[in-house]
C-alpha cells in the first residue's frame, strides 16, 4: 500500500536507500565517538521518569485524621476514640469533645456525640513514610483533587516543552536547546524541594516537566542523526530503558528515604550531572548540513572520524561531496524548516497516521498502568515491577526489529495490548495472579509498541522537522493519556466492558493504518521532505 502519486514514484530512482553509504558511516556510525556521548545520553530518560511518577510517593495513600490540640497530652488511639466520629474519622470531628472521661488504653470507646464540624488541621500516619507532600500541604479531604490537579500540570509542562523546544531545537540546534532545557529542570528542581506553598510546588513541577522533557526529546533525535543506520535501533531501544530505570531507581530511593524532600533532590541528580557534562554533545551534522552550516558540520564529521579511527584525504573528499549534493537538494527544496513540511502533499497522511498512533499508544499506556493495582502485595515491589517489565519488553523489541523491521512488529505488540486490556475484564479475579500476569502482559506489549514507535517516528520526518514533529507526535500521545482516566468514569456511568470495548477498536485501528506506512529499517534517515515523501518500501 502507498501513499504516493505517479509523480512521485517517478522519482523514487533518486532515493537513498541501503545501498547508498550514510553521511555517519563515512565517519563511522558506531564508534567510541558515539559510545562515549551515549554514555551521557543514558542519564536522560532517568529524570524523566522519576519526576513524571514521583507523586505515587510524594503523595501516597496513607492514613490521617483531625489533629489534636496542642495542649493535651492525649495518644492517637484516644484521641480517635473521643473525638472522630466512626463513620468520618479522616475529615471531620465532633463539635463538643468531652476530655473530662478520657478512656483507658484498653477501652477505646467513643464517649463523645453531637454535630460534627469540618477539620481544620491534621496528623498523618508516619509509620511508613517519615514526610510527604500530602502533609506538608495538607491534601486531603475537600483538597485531595489538587493531587491530580499537580499531575495535570505536570503534563501541562510536557505540552507546552514539546511545543517549544521542539520548535527551538530545529530552529537554533540541538545542543543549545538541550543545555537549556537542562538549566530549566534543575533550577525548577532544586526550587521545588524549598516550595513553601502548594502553588509554588506545581508551578516548579511544571517547569520541571518542561525542562526534563525537552532535554529526553532533544537528545532522542541527535541520537538518531549521529548512529549510522543499521545502529539506530539499537541504540534507540537502549536509549529508552532509562524510563523503566528510572522508575526502579524511584522505587529504591523512596523504599531507602521515606522523605518526599530527600527523594525530590536525589531524582534531580542525574539532571545536574547532565548540566555539568553538556560540553560532550556536538551539534547534529545532519541539522548544521540542513542548515547551511557546512564548515562546522565538517568540522564535527571529521572530529568523530579521527575519534573513530576513519578519518582520510579519501573520506573527506567524499564527505564533502555529500555536502555539496546536500546543499544543492535544499537550494532545489527551498527548506524553510516549517513545521507544515509535515503536511505536504504525500507526507500529510502519514504524519496523521503517527499522530494517532501516539494518542493510541499514550491511551493504551495509561490505559493498562491504572489496572497496577489489582497486583496483590508490597505497593514498592507493584511499582517497580511495573517499570521493570519495560526493560525486557525494549531489549526483546530490539532484537525483534533488527530482523522484522519496524512496521510490523509495531502493528502486532500494539494489538496484543489492546487484546490484553480487553481481557482484563473478563477472565475470573480469583486467583489474582492472573490478572496481575495480564496486566504485566499488556504491559511489556505497549511498551515495545512505544519504543518502536519512537524509532519509527524519527526515522520517517525529515532532519528539517525532525524534532519539532517528535514534539508534536508526544503531544498526540499526552492527548490520549489525558483521555484514558475519563474512560474510567464512563465505564462506571454506563457499563464496565465499555472502556475495554474502546480500548479494543483503537488499537485495531491503530494495527490497520500502521500497515499503510513504509517500513524504514537500514533506511537513510530523510534531511528533506522530499526524500521522506520517497521513502516507500
Amino acid at each position: 500500500m502507498t501513499m504516493l502519486n505517479d509523480a512521485e514514484k517517478k522519482g523514487q530512482t533518486d532515493h537513498k536507500d541501503e545501498n547508498e553509504e550514510d553521511l555517519m558511516d563515512l565517519v563511522g556510525g558506531d564508534g567510541p565517538w558515539q559510545r562515549w556521548i551515549f554514555l551521557v545520553i543514558l542519564l536522560c530518560p532517568i529524570p524523566d521518569a522519576s519526576h513524571n511518577m514521583s507523586m505515587s510517593f510524594f503523595a501516597p495513600n496513607i492514613d490521617y485524621w483531625c489533629a489534636r490540640p496542642a495542649d493535651i497530652n492525649i495518644s492517637v488511639e484516644q484521641w480517635k476514640a473521643i473525638a472522630l466520629p466512626p463513620e468520618d474519622q479522616h475529615c471531620s470531628k465532633y463539635k463538643f469533645i468531652n476530655m473530662s472521661n478520657i478512656p483507658e488504653e484498653s477501652l477505646y470507646l467513643n464517649n463523645s456525640s453531637g454535630p460534627t464540624i469540618t477539620c481544620d488541621s491534621w496528623e498523618y500516619d508516619d509509620s511508613v513514610f517519615a514526610s510527604t507532600v500530602l502533609g506538608k500541604f495538607n491534601l486531603v479531604c475537600n483538597r485531595e483533587w489538587l493531587i491530580s490537579m499537580s499531575k495535570s500540570i505536570f503534563i501541562a509542562g510536557y505540552f507546552v516543552s514539546n511545543i517549544i523546544f521542539g520548535y527551538l531545537s530545529d530552529k537554533i540546534g540541538r545542543r543549545p536547546v538541550i543545555v537549556l532545557s537542562d538549566a530549566i529542570a534543575v533550577i525548577a528542581a532544586v526550587a521545588c524541594a524549598f516550595s513553601t506553598s502548594y502553588y509554588m510546588f506545581v508551578i516548579c513541577r511544571f517547569f520541571i516537566a518542561a525542562g526534563v522533557l525537552g532535554v529526553d526529546n532533544t537528545i532522542f533525535v541527535l541520537l538518531m542523526e549521529i548512529i549510522g543506520p543499521k545502529h539506530r535501533s539499537a541504540y534507540g531501544m537502549i536509549a529508552q530503558s532509562g524510563w523503566g530505570v528510572g522508575c526502579a531507581i524511584l522505587t529504591i530511593l523512596a523504599w531507602y528515604l521515606r522523605d518526599w524532600f530527600w527523594i525530590h533532590l536525589a531524582i534531580t541528580v542525574p539532571s545536574i550531572i547532565l548540566l555539568s557534562s553538556w560540553w560532550l554533545f556536538p551539534e547534529s551534522p545532519r541539522w548544521l548540513l540542513t542548515h547551511g552550516k557546512t564548515d562546522e558540520a565538517l568540522k564535527v564529521l571529521s572530529k568523530a572520524g579521527k575519534r573513530n579511527g576513519m578519518y582520510s584525504n579519501a573520506t573527506e573528499a567524499k564527505i564533502k561531496e555529500i555536502i555539496a549534493k546536500s546543499k544543492k537538494e535544499q537550494e532545489s527544496e527551498k527548506s524553510s524548516g516549517s513545521i507544515l513540511q509535515l503536511f505536504k502533499p504525500g507526507l500529510w497522511q502519514r504524519t496523521l497516521i503517527i499522530f494517532f498512533l501516539w494518542s493510541v499508544n499514550g491511551f493504551i499506556y495509561y490505559g493498562i498502568s491504572y489496572n497496577t493495582n489489582d497486583l496483590a502485595g508490597d505497593p514498592f515491589l507493584n511499582f517497580a515491577l511495573c517499570g521493570l517489565i519495560e526493560i525486557p519488553a525494549q531489549i526483546l523489541t530490539l532484537f525483534i526489529i533488527q530482523s522484522k523491521g519496524r512496521r510490523n512488529p509495531l502493528a502486532v505488540s500494539l494489538a496484543v495490548a489492546g487484546v490484553a486490556c480487553f481481557l482484563v475484564y473478563i477472565i475470573p479475579k480469583d486467583p489474582t495472579w492472573m490478572i496481575a500476569a495480564l496486566i504485566l502482559a499488556g504491559k511489556f506489549c505497549v511498551t515495545a509498541s512505544f519504543c518502536i514507535l519512537y524509532i519509527f517516528t524519527a526515522e520517517i520526518f525529515p532532519t528539517t522537522v525532525r524534532n519539532a514533529g517528535l514534539g508534536l507526535a508526544s503531544v498526540s500521545g499526552q492527548i490520549g493519556s489525558l483521555a484514558s482516566p475519563f474512560m474510567r468514569e464512563l465505564g462506571k456511568a454506563v457499563h464496565p466492558l465499555v472502556p475495554n470495548i474502546v480500548y479494543g477498536i483503537l488499537a485495531a485501528a491503530g494495527t490497520a493504518l500502521v500497515l499503510l506506512l513504509p517500513e524504514t529499517n537500514n533506511c537513510i534517515v530523510p534531511d528533506t521532505p522530499q526524500e521522506a515523501k520517497d521513502i516507500n518500501r
